[in-house]
């Protein structure tokens, strides 16, 4: 008789363990847990799409960057004369941003990879990093792979990629036989699309009928769940 109670009462036990696991797998579990492409739900699309419309508007970053772009090309030929650049154009989006805003209204625009060869000297490079240090600092950038509380790498790294609270980045890693370089807005949002919805070809095709600021939650601006 006691092994019986025992039996059952593992038993039961077991079950509850089970349901109770999967109660809590069921709770945790996000639609993204097991297919990373998978739509994260209207209150994530929410959350992404309020950082991209708090962003200042496309074209005021692909102002700033081109302005830094002359300033980077102008530092490296004043202290490198001998690096000249070449360009490998890219795969750029017609309409939408990367992951994880690739469900967002928004655009992002990239610069062509270019590539700047004979490398600059340690000297050189050294020069042009003191050069650009506080052009990037004014222009709200950091160092790309250093943490916060980290210290700074030093002055004249290989590695002097920059990005910003906003999305914003730029890459410029000196390889030793060339520099690598290029740069990036983040997503945005074009300032026409905050007065009037995207171009027809560039909004959901299964939600035509989008309007700023894009939420389904208040104050509205999606009704469908984006594909």
């Amino acid at each position: 008789m006691r092994c019986g109670t025992y039996s059952l009462t593992w038993r039961t036990a077991a079950v509850v363990l089970v349901a109770a696991v999967m109660a809590l797998m069921t709770a945790c579990v996000k639609p993204t847990t097991f297919n990373p492409y998978a739509n994260p739900g209207r209150n994530e699309l929410d959350r992404l799409q309020k950082i991209v419309n708090e962003r200042p508007d496309l074209e005021t970053a692909e102002q700033q960057l081109a302005d830094l772009d002359a300033k980077i090309r102008a530092a490296i030929a004043n202290h490198s004369p001998q690096t000249k650049f070449s360009s490998t154009p890219v795969a750029h989006l017609t309409y939408g941003c990367k992951d994880p805003f690739v469900r967002t209204i928004g655009r992002q625009q990239e610069s062509d990879q270019f590539y700047g060869e004979p490398a600059p000297t340690a000297d050189q490079w050294l020069q042009i990093s003191k050069e650009l240090a506080p052009t990037f600092s004014a222009a709200g950038f950091h160092q790309s792979d250093v943490t916060p509380g980290q210290p700074p790498r030093p002055p004249g790294a290989d590695n002097n990629s920059q990005s910003r609270g906003d999305g914003a980045s730029i890459e410029l890693v000196n390889h030793g036989t060339g520099i690598d370089y290029s740069y990036g807005t983040g997503c945005r949002l074009p300032a026409a699309w905050r007065n009037a919805p995207p171009p027809p070809e560039m909004r959901p095709p299964n939600d035509p009928n989008v309007h700023y600021p894009y939420l389904y939650g208040p104050p509205g601006g999606r009704t469908v769940d984006a594909l």
